[in-house]
């Protein structure tokens, strides 16, 4: 739903620029009409501009193809009726960026990635069995101690006491001790390596997104940079253009 939210956006973005170059296409074109009226103008300039609006006529009818298809698109996903008008609020604007440092990412992404958490307990639970098996070889003592009453009757009763205790010393197991601590190494070792390839694609992955963000904060920049640019390229061509200094066809470069 997100993808189509934004789908939506950016149609209604291309709406909004194709509307301003019709505007601007007809400004275009009476202006060329206003100069051939007072002499300074030739009719190939009155007809270029007509054909400048045609073409953007005829791509403005495309996006907004476009811009209803994915307000459709949308409307379905929310699950409301097609014949609803739609009002998007948001906007495409670059948000303020607030990129972190490469260091705090990764601190953040070891310990917020539930994947590397997941894989971290595994190693850390064959650790603990690693050890439990290797304990197995040390002696053990077991305590041991019970008390009661024996008789017909409660006054006829006697007292009876059983305790005492065992040593345990492990000695011949028929190698089943060794087997079970050589598994438990095995698997100590798996999930070792496995939690330290997982940290290693965990860092992959946030350095990757890291300089895509980067890229694109100066991305943004730069397109915000040629866009001032553009506007006063079409700004100075209009000009030259009114007072005759330049023909029609630099202004429709620069519309293009």
């Amino acid at each position: 739903m997100a993808r189509a939210y934004v789908a939506a956006l950016r149609a209604g973005a291309a709406l909004e620029a194709a509307r301003a170059n019709i505007a601007l296409a007809e400004s275009l074109q009476k202006l060329a009409n206003d100069q051939k009226e007072i002499g300074t103008g030739t009719g190939i300039e009155l007809v270029r501009a007509g054909v400048v609006l045609a073409n953007e006529r005829q791509r403005l009818t495309l996006i907004e193809n476009e811009h209803r298809r994915s307000l459709l698109q949308l409307a379905r996903l929310l699950n409301i009726g097609l014949d609803a008008e739609l009002e998007l609020t948001d906007s495409l604007a670059m948000p303020e960026a607030n990129t972190p440092g490469l260091a705090d990412a990764l601190a953040a992404a070891r310990e917020n990635r539930k994947d590397l958490t997941a894989q971290t307990l595994r190693e850390r639970a064959a650790r603990r069995n690693y050890e439990a098996v290797k304990w197995e070889r040390l002696p053990s003592v077991q305590a041991f101690g019970d008390y009661g009453a024996i008789g017909l009757d409660v006054e006829s009763a006697l007292a009876t006491r059983t305790y005492g205790a065992t040593l345990r010393i492990p000695i011949f197991d028929g190698g089943r001790r060794d087997a079970r601590r050589a598994e438990a190494a095995i698997q100590l070792r798996s999930d070792h390596i496995r939690t330290e390839d997982l940290r290693k694609q965990v860092e992959i992955d946030v350095r990757i997104a890291h300089d895509a963000l980067t890229a694109s904060s100066a991305q943004v920049t730069v397109a915000e940079e040629g866009l001032q640019l553009a506007t006063r390229e079409l700004e100075q061509a209009r000009r030259r253009y009114e007072a005759g200094v330049t023909a029609s066809i630099e202004l429709v470069s620069c519309l293009g």
